[in-house]
Order: structure tokens, then sequence, then C-alpha cells
């Protein structure tokens, strides 16, 4: 399968797949970096990357589905966070210049559940300044 076909498969697949070893979190979270690094410049959908964090969370997500551990509902699956909530001790600008790289010491709920389920993020997606729907952000550029 071509990598930018493992970007489009479902979070219910890729985990079918991981648990056949079919698939590797290393190779989807590879798929998924290669495809974001593709359409950053043009459409600039990411503030904020942890890449090569999120490869060394997959290949323990790896390990976890090679020896038949307790994986999580979300073990190994690349998510994408917007850039409006907290992740203790990563940057969030909520799209504006103002809070650009504010360091959050909390993580927002919504956050911890996908972090405890196994979900690793590889980046953080861009936002209207302060999310309000139709202002655009001199952030992301867009």
């Amino acid at each position: 399968m071509a990598d930018q076909e493992l970007c489009y498969l479902t979070a219910t697949e890729a985990l079918k797949r991981f648990r056949a070893k079919k698939l590797s979190p290393v190779e989807l979270m590879q798929a998924v970096i290669a495809r974001a690094e593709q359409v950053q410049g043009k459409l600039k959908p990411f503030t904020y990357t942890h890449y090569e964090e999120a490869l060394d969370l997959a290949r323990k997500a790896e390990s976890k589905y090679a020896k038949g551990g307790k994986t999580g509902a979300l073990e190994g699956l690349p998510i994408a966070i917007k850039d409006e909530s907290y992740i203790k001790g990563k940057p969030t600008s909520f799209g504006s210049l103002i809070t650009k790289d504010t360091i959050p010491d909390t993580t927002s709920t919504n956050n911890a559940r996908i972090l405890k389920a196994g979900g690793i993020v590889h980046g953080r997606t861009a936002t209207p300044e302060f999310s309000c729907a139709t202002t655009p952000t001199r952030v992301s550029g867009v």
C-alpha cells in the first residue's frame, strides 16, 4: 500500500492491521509525517509538529503490538490536535501571536483521554485566532 493510501485508512482499519501485524504504527506514522511535510508549505495545516517524539512513541506502540501486550483503544494512531487546547509541556498558540508559544502546565481533559488511550500527537493543527470561526490567523499564515 502506498504511503498516501495509508494516510486515509480509518482508525478502525489501522488498529485492525496493527493487531494482525500487517501494519506497524511506525510505518503509519512515517507515512503521515511524510504527507504532512508535503502539504505544510502550501496549506500550512500545522502550527507545531512533534515528529521525533511521535516516532519514538510509535516504536513503543509497535513493541506493545509485537509482544501481544495490553494496548489502548487508540494505541499507535497518529493524532493531530487543534492548537486551541492544552497539552502539558507543548506549545499552544490559540492561533494568536499574543499567546504564541504558551507552554501549559496541564493537559486538557479531552487531550488527556486521547493520550491515555495511546493516541500519538504528531502535530498541532492551525486554528483561527482564539478559535473565532472566520478570523484569519497570522500564526499559520492562513
